[in-house]
């Protein structure tokens, strides 16, 4: 856990793959683990790319408050069917063909290690909207 920089580790993450910064990020700093988290983003908009959306349709919210940070990822894709949401975070479940089943439960086990959540919802205008969000003072 270090103290991180919003700017620095946007700029890190779209240097790794696309996506379209919503809104600004906060002023302030935050503190996780930089390595875990990126790799929750990555495997996050990844799963949103391979939703059909095209590469804009891809975004990244950053939210902070006193009480943590909530990072969402967006996507216009077709969603998720209430079974699948169901199911999604369960060890080796996929809707891919060559999908492993592992993304989504690894995301979600760094996410609680950090004390934090991860939550999936389909968007009322269409697509797939990932949360995740860590308490501060960890």
């Amino acid at each position: 856990i270090e103290t991180v920089s919003w700017p620095g580790f946007i700029a890190s993450l779209s240097g790794l793959t696309p996506f379209t910064l919503a809104g600004s990020l906060p002023d302030t700093t935050a503190r996780f683990d930089t390595v875990q988290l990126q790799q929750v983003l990555i495997n996050l908009l990844k799963n949103a790319h391979e939703s059909g959306s095209a590469a804009e349709q891809v975004t990244l919210t950053v939210r902070q408050s006193p009480q943590g940070i909530r990072l969402e990822v967006a996507d216009a894709g077709p969603g998720m069917a209430p079974n699948v949401l169901e199911q999604a975070l369960l060890p080796f479940y996929s809707t891919k063909q060559s999908g492993t089943g592992l993304g989504l439960p690894l995301c979600r086990e760094i996410v609680e290690a950090h004390g934090g959540r991860l939550s999936l919802a389909n968007r009322a205008e269409g697509g797939l909207l990932v949360s995740v969000y860590i308490p501060a003072g960890i």
